[in-house]
């Protein structure tokens, strides 16, 4: 069962997309409708609302995340 996400991760979802330009970091797609703000380290795993755990990847590149055909290194951030 997910949990639900605080305030404070939502806010700092939408900070990361306005700060990346809603740039995804995989692909360099800018569509704005479509970014999202992408825990690095899991918030099921413990993943904290800061700003630098957090990535903008677009809907694409979020659902391959998900669905395990994307990895990301979280070290490069």
């Amino acid at each position: 069962m997910s949990k639900s996400r605080p305030y404070s991760h939502i806010k700092q979802q939408r900070e990361i997309k306005r700060l990346q330009n809603h740039l995804c970091t995989v692909c360099w797609n800018t569509e704005k409708k479509e970014a999202r703000g992408h825990h690095l380290i899991p918030y099921s795993e413990d993943g904290s609302a800061n700003i630098i755990n957090f990535v903008t990847l677009c809907d694409d590149c979020h659902k391959k995340y998900h669905n395990g055909k994307l990895k990301i290194d979280i070290y490069r951030f």
